[in-house]
C-alpha cells in the first residue's frame, strides 16, 4: 500500500456486516458484476475498461439523399478486458493522504445506498494481511491499492482497476482485487474481527462520525 490507510469503513446490510464482524466472511463479486450492475454508484461502466478515449470534432450520418452532420459532437470509446478478469472486495478508506487534503472530513450521505449499516475496521493492516494470507493460502494471486479518481471526460486515459471517474471521488475506495480464474462470486472466512472492528448504523456514521487531523 503506497498510502496508509487509517481505517477502513465497510458499508453494507447488517446481516452481511454482521457476518463480516463475527466470522471475517469476506464476499468479493466479479468485476463485470460492477459493470453491468445498474443501481447508481455501485454500478460502473468503466469498471474493467483499459482504455478511454475520448473524441470530438464533426460526425457526419450518412443517410442517402439526406446526411445529418453534427458540427461539435462528442463522443466516448472505452475499451474493455474481454471476459472475466477477477473479484472486487472495497472498503471506504480513510487514508492519510486523504487527511492532509481536508483535515476534518465526513463521510457523503450517498454511502446510504450501500447499505444500512457500517462497520469501522480499526486495524487496517491485519485486516488486510488476513485477507490477502487467505487468498494466497488458496493459491490466488492478488492486489490491492488505494483508487484513483479521474476526470474520463477529458483527454485520453490508460486505465487500471484502480482508477475509476472522479464521479465517485466520495467513496473513497480502497480495492482487493483476485486475480481468479472463474466467473463467479468469492467467498471465504478469515475469523472474527470483534478486537479491532465495531459495527453501526450507516445513518450513525453520517450524521455523527467526523475525522479530524490535528498537528
Amino acid at each position: 500500500m503506497n498510502i496508509d490507510v487509517v481505517f477502513f469503513l465497510k458499508f453494507g446490510q447488517k446481516e452481511h456486516i454482521d457476518n463480516l464482524l463475527k466470522k471475517g466472511e469476506i464476499f468479493l463479486n466479479t468485476i463485470q458484476w460492477f459493470k453491468k450492475y445498474e443501481k447508481d454508484g455501485i454500478g460502473d461502466i468503466y469498471e474493467g475498461a483499459y482504455e478511454v478515449d475520448n473524441l470530438s470534432g464533426k460526425l457526419t450520418l450518412e443517410i442517402p439523399n439526406n446526411p445529418i452532420v453534427l458540427n461539435n459532437a462528442n463522443l466516448q470509446l472505452r475499451k474493455h478486458h474481454e471476459g472475466h478478469i477477477g473479484n472486487i472486495f472495497s472498503t471506504y478508506a480513510i487514508s492519510t493522504l486523504l487527511l492532509k487534503r481536508k483535515p476534518v472530513h465526513r463521510i457523503d450521505v450517498r454511502m446510504r445506498k450501500f447499505g444500512t449499516h457500517c462497520l469501522i475496521i480499526k486495524n487496517p493492516r491485519q485486516f488486510i494481511d488476513s485477507i490477502t494470507d487467505k487468498l494466497t493460502n488458496m493459491g490466488i494471486e492478488h492486489s490491492h491499492d488505494i483508487v484513483q479518481y479521474k476526470n474520463l471526460k477529458k483527454k485520453n486515459h490508460k486505465m487500471s482497476l484502480f482508477d475509476k471517474t472522479h464521479l465517485l471521488s466520495y467513496q473513497k475506495e480502497h480495492r482487493i482485487i483476485a486475480w481468479t480464474e472463474k466467473d463467479c462470486a468469492l467467498k471465504f472466512e478469515i475469523g472474527s474481527i470483534e478486537h479491532y472492528a465495531e459495527m453501526h448504523s450507516t445513518d450513525k456514521i453520517i450524521e455523527t462520525l467526523t475525522v479530524e487531523c490535528k498537528k
